[in-house]
């Protein structure tokens, strides 16, 4: 037999129902413009039925509100999660391939290198004219001077935008970590809430937050699992669950705690013209020292398009078989499938080789070199190692080593600054060769031997002496005065001819010796060359550097289509995301109408029922 009062109090949980729908719907629409905010319903069910002695069976006691859930898909939030990590990528590198462009088209206009190039034509045609006039060589080493400054401020932007990108790796592996640790605790917090039946649901809009940023930087694996009570087959499924996130393969937060990553400076340089202070990251281990390599390769995000930019080398790294090792001191010779032109060179004096997995130091190397300029045969010498207690030591290389695989670098195929810095040096050398040749044929105005016309300044402050430094066959090492020497960086117009204008050179010796001063068969040769279409494989100079730069176009267009086609795909999965979670003001609006008028039914049962038990307790018997 019900109790008499079962009617109010099925009323009474009625009540209760509307009034938490209603607080509810209020908090939806308070966060209707919350960053990951998931909207959120109350679960109900009818409670349970009493069951009496009567024909028709059973009677319903109102309804029992179970929970407040959120309302939120897991399959979208793992589509987002992995195309956020590929559109970041993309328009990481798409965004710092624009700033090299930008620096490329500077030197397109007017104060390029094609302005400055048809200055140089103009200079030479003035000194052509008047030979021995020293007003017009003053103003042709003046161009030209400017010239080499020019191509000297492309690189060192190169090297600026480089630096710039290693610091923003640094700030991003801050971030990383920072997450990491704000995603753990709240992991925490929610374990606890709902270990004791409550919900977390605000809270697990918080770290949804923190996931939806860490996939910006890195690929995410989200995994969730149920935290059991007991052990083997008594153990039962609590309402609490623990999450895991592996970046790279690796645990980065669980509920046992959250690991860090830490930037690691690199000691050497990996490409010859690289800007000191790079860094690598690795995982950080208990005591703060670096643990393993975190290879960012392996994974998506803007950290890898990053990486991409700053040590993109297009493939062209140094690989080959290694053919021998020598003990004392340290030293290993290898062969490259292919031999590289000595002006294609992009290796450093000093740096770190790989040997067949493990690393070492080099402080040097020599190579052999054909009648063509190709070097082949590289020695690294006086080789050392780092220990386990961090000291460097000398090198001890195992003799299975012999027939493995040596590198420097790793392989990139992305054409990102070093494979740009490498393209100009390229052009600076094999420009300063040609026109070297010619120079240096001549004599000046003293019959003196021609120098140089393009040249760097060695350590000690003195222009590298580069003719004649590689002819026939033999061995050149990386000290020598060699073109590989000569990069964008450092290149400049011979300091004499600068400061002495008899110094340059307009004619051979038998011109000086017949005093035939305005002869200029050598500047008649060098204007020629400015537009010798067979200096380069890609035609003159000019052509050279537009092909560098169509190039660059062409490189920041196919990521400017994958980062809109990643943005695009972004954007549907994100709608598809909030037609589950978002808040739609529509229908919160519809929802305060219905549960108001459910609340004002509710309490117009208890009012009704009211009056029905005054009027049984009180007037009954009268």
């Amino acid at each position: 037999m019900p109790s008499t009062f079962l009617g109010l109090n099925t009323g009474l949980s009625g009540l209760n129902y509307f009034q938490t729908s209603l607080n509810t719907t209020s908090h939806n629409v308070a966060n209707a413009n919350t960053k990951g905010y998931s909207r959120q319903q109350v679960s109900a069910s009818a409670s349970q039925a009493l069951s009496i002695s009567a024909s028709y069976g059973m009677m319903g006691t109102g309804v029992t509100a179970k929970s407040v859930d959120r309302l939120r898909n897991d399959y979208y939030d793992t589509k987002y999660w992995n195309t956020t990590s590929k559109y970041s990528e993309y328009a990481a590198e798409e965004d710092n391939l624009k700033q090299l462009e930008t620096y490329m088209n500077e030197m397109t206009g007017n104060s390029g290198y094609s302005n400055w190039l048809n200055r140089f034509s103009n200079s030479l045609q003035d000194l052509a004219d008047n030979p021995s006039d020293y007003t017009a060589r003053i103003g042709f080493t003046n161009t030209v001077d400017s010239y080499t400054d020019m191509i000297n401020e492309l690189a060192t932007n190169f090297q600026n935008s480089q630096k710039s990108i290693n610091d923003e790796i640094e700030l991003g592996v801050s971030e990383i970590n920072s997450l990491a640790k704000q995603i753990y605790e709240l992991t925490q917090q929610i374990i606890t809430i709902e270990l004791r039946g409550g919900s977390a649901n605000d809270l697990r809009d918080q770290r949804g937050v923190c996931i939806d940023t860490l996939a910006e930087y890195v690929d995410v694996d989200v995994e969730e699992r149920s935290i059991m009570f007991g052990t083997g087959l008594d153990a039962v499924e609590s309402d609490a669950k623990a999450m895991s996130i592996r970046i790279n393969g690796n645990i980065l937060v669980d509920e046992m705690g959250y690991h860090e990553l830490m930037v690691v400076p690199r000691e050497e340089r990996v490409n010859q013209s690289d800007v000191d202070g790079l860094v690598d990251i690795a995982w950080k281990n208990a005591d703060s020292t670096p643990g393993e390599r975190f290879q960012i390769t392996r994974t998506t995000g803007k950290l890898n398009g990053l990486f991409n930019i700053r040590d993109g080398n297009n493939g062209e790294l140094f690989k080959g078989t290694i053919t021998s090792k020598s003990d004392d001191p340290a030293s290993v010779t290898i062969e490259l499938p292919k031999s590289v032109n000595v002006y294609k060179l992009n290796v450093p004096s000093q740096g770190t080789i790989n040997l067949n997995g493990k690393e070492y130091i080099y402080d040097g190397w020599t190579a052999e070199y054909d009648e063509d300029d190709n070097l082949n045969n590289f020695t690294f010498q006086n080789m050392t190692m780092i220990d386990g207690s961090g000291a460097e030591v000398k090198a001890i290389i195992k003799d299975g080593v012999v027939g493995q695989v040596g590198q420097i670098g790793e392989y990139n195929s992305t054409k990102g600054i070093p494979y740009y810095q490498a393209r100009l040096n390229e052009m600076v050398r094999t420009f300063s060769e040609y026109m070297n040749k010619l120079t240096t044929a001549g004599v000046d105005e003293d019959g003196n031997d021609g120098l140089d016309m393009f040249t760097a300044v060695d350590p000690y402050g003195n222009d590298y002496v580069l003719k004649d430094t590689m002819t026939g066959t033999g061995t050149i090492a990386s000290s020598d005065s060699s073109y590989y020497k000569l990069t964008a960086l450092n290149w400049e117009l011979n300091s004499d001819w600068q400061t002495t204008p008899g110094k340059v050179v307009v004619s051979y010796k038998d011109d000086i010796e017949q005093g035939n001063i305005e002869q200029r068969p050598i500047v008649d040769a060098i204007m020629y060359g400015l537009t010798d279409v067979k200096m380069f494989q890609q035609g003159s100079v000019s052509q050279y550097m537009q092909a560098v730069t169509t190039n660059l176009a062409v490189d920041i267009s196919k990521m400017t289509a994958f980062a809109n086609g990643q943005d695009d795909i972004k954007y549907i999965i994100s709608n598809q995301r909030l037609s589950i979670s978002g808040v739609d003001s529509n229908e919160e609006a519809s929802d305060l109408v219905k549960f108001e008028n459910l609340y004002n039914l509710a309490s117009k049962v208890i009012s009704v029922l009211n009056e029905v038990y005054n009027k049984l307790i009180n007037d009954t018997g009268r």
